[in-house]
C-alpha cells in the first residue's frame, strides 16, 4: 500500500465510541483505535490516538514516494477536499492541524 497523504487533526477529546451507530451510516467502521473508510480502491484511516488520518491506495501501479505539490497533481488534491468533507460529516468537531502531500510506501 501506498500513503498518499496525511491529515493531523488539532488534540481534542473524541467520544466516538457512543456515536458509533451514526459513523456506521457514513460508510465508516471501527477496527481496533482506528475508524475506516473504503472508497473507490481508497482506503481511509482515522486514527483516533494519533489524530491524524491516511489515504492508502493499493500497489497495482507503483507511485514516485516524495513529496508533491497540488500543481503537480490535481486530483490527489481533490482526494484532500473530498476527505475534508468527509471529516466535516462525522458527528464530532475536528480541527485540521496539518496536511502532509507525502507519498510514503506502506510495508
Amino acid at each position: 500500500m501506498y500513503q498518499i497523504f496525511e491529515i493531523k487533526l488539532k488534540p481534542k477529546e473524541i467520544d466516538w465510541r457512543q456515536k458509533l451507530d451514526k459513523i456506521n451510516k457514513l460508510n465508516w467502521y471501527s477496527n481496533g483505535g482506528n475508524l475506516v473508510k473504503t472508497d473507490d480502491g481508497l482506503q481511509y484511516i482515522l486514527d483516533l490516538s494519533n489524530l491524524r488520518i491516511r489515504c492508502l491506495i493499493s500497489e497495482l501501479f507503483p507511485l514516485e514516494e516524495g513529496k508533491w505539490s497540488p500543481e503537480d497533481y490535481p486530483a490527489r488534491e481533490e482526494m484532500i477536499k473530498a476527505m475534508v468533507t468527509e471529516l466535516e460529516k462525522l458527528p464530532f468537531s475536528l480541527e485540521i492541524d496539518e496536511i502532509r502531500r507525502i507519498v510514503k510506501h506502506e510495508r
